[in-house]
């Protein structure tokens, strides 16, 4: 009877790592949907002030140190690069890349980059906003080493925080 009970322990204690291990993989391999990303890429104010809403944009952005190299306020569109230099001691880009300084220089990455883009649009007597982010990292003759896009959704929450303060502001006038 021990014998049993210790042979099933055993088959036990060897299945659950590997069915953990199986549904970890699962998770890594699935992609996110188009839908997915479009949830948290999104967010809807209640204003039906195209104009303050897109200011809110421009100013977040500005701060977030993003250079608005484009902004159409008739088709709510916004363009804008945040550049950096990896070699830079005082800039920490680990949460926009994931990686260290060292590992980025030892792999010949002279400049990260996070491209933004952002479309307000009119949504009844609200304004919706979606942006996207994508990384970019450059070698040192500026050709393209790495790009994905930002899929985190907790980084789109910081960005959409700071926007609903910016849009408060604004409309205080502040």
């Amino acid at each position: 009877m021990t014998k049993r009970i210790l042979l099933l322990l055993l088959v036990l204690c060897l299945a659950l790592p590997a069915s953990a291990r199986k549904r970890e993989a699962e998770k890594i391999i699935t992609p996110m949907t188009q839908l997915e990303k479009r949830q948290f890429q999104t967010r809807t104010y209640n204003s039906s002030d195209k104009p303050l809403v897109m200011k809110a944009m421009l100013n977040v952005l500005q701060d977030e140190g993003f250079i608005v190299y484009n902004a159409n306020p008739l088709l709510g569109f916004i363009y804008g690069v945040k550049d950096f230099d990896t070699s830079d001691p005082n800039i920490d880009i680990s949460k926009e890349f994931g990686l260290s300084k060292s590992r980025l220089n030892w792999n010949g990455i002279k400049v990260a980059t996070i491209e933004t883009t952002a479309n307000v649009t009119e949504y009844g007597k609200n304004m919706r906003v979606r942006v996207n982010f994508k990384r970019k990292l450059l070698n040192i003759y500026g050709n393209a080493q790495f790009i994905d896009d930002v899929n985190d959704e907790q980084y789109y929450q910081d960005f959409f925080s700071k926007v609903d303060k910016a849009i408060f502001l604004q409309k205080q006038k502040i």
